[in-house]
């Protein structure tokens, strides 16, 4: 494989957000194929990773390629979007 080209797995990985939020802490992830609690609910039990990132923005190019590929597709946070100063502000 040459250093350009982009990893493509052959087999992706089901994972509860749990797991992903372990596997993958304080990371964006990009993920597909979700396994929803219901058709009217936005909120899932369960999706696929295809790519993780350190910032948000180094995520957004996966997720355009995902929706080339997919129906569905969205970057998502493992970790605290708050800092924690802001709780303690709040106390």
């Amino acid at each position: 494989m040459l250093a350009n080209e982009a990893y493509i797995p052959h087999r992706f990985e089901r994972l509860t957000w749990e797991e992903i939020c372990a596997r993958y802490p304080d990371e964006w992830v990009v993920l597909v194929e979700f396994e929803r609690y219901d058709d009217t609910d936005l909120r899932f039990h369960a999706a696929v990773v295809i790519a993780h990132h350190k910032t948000r923005k180094a995520a957004s190019p996966d997720v355009k390629a995902a929706f080339l590929r997919y129906d569905e597709a969205g970057s998502f946070f493992t970790g605290r979007l708050m800092p924690p100063e802001v709780d303690r502000l709040a106390m």
